[in-house]
């Protein structure tokens, strides 16, 4: 993980945007798995006004190098510090839909994991 040189801010404003957080519903089937989970989506619900009423705003970009595909996920404070993570995916098959499902699936558990967003059922709070 790599921070601006502070995170006073950012971590305050964390701490609030992530008390008023739900989880992300696990709303999408996994028919593979006969499963259900949180999708990209979901998480950006449970976090998009939280985030927004403190200052705090995300952004992903992709990435590839020899170990795999992914996202370099930075979370920003209004006040310009920053907390950002690097999340790489080993592709099994080499080819443009293998990675973008592998970026896809490095873009959620990147978010749902910097933002503290745990995954709840439609029926459950946590």
């Amino acid at each position: 993980m790599k921070t601006s040189e502070s995170i006073i801010e950012i971590s305050k404003a964390l701490h609030s945007a992530q008390a008023a957080m739900g989880g992300a519903k696990k709303d999408t089937a996994n028919t593979f798995f006969k499963s259900k989970y949180a999708d990209l989506t979901s998480v950006m619900v449970a976090i998009k006004q939280p985030f927004a009423d403190n200052g705090l705003s995300f952004v992903q970009c992709p990435l590839m190098n020899d170990q795999g595909v992914g996202v370099v996920t930075r979370i920003m404070h209004t006040s310009g510090e920053w907390i950002e993570a690097e999340l790489v995916l080993p592709l099994v098959k080499l080819d443009p839909q293998a990675a973008g499902s592998a970026i896809s699936y490095a873009k959620r558990y990147s978010l749902q994991s910097m933002a503290g967003v745990p995954s709840t059922d439609d029926d459950a709070e946590f």
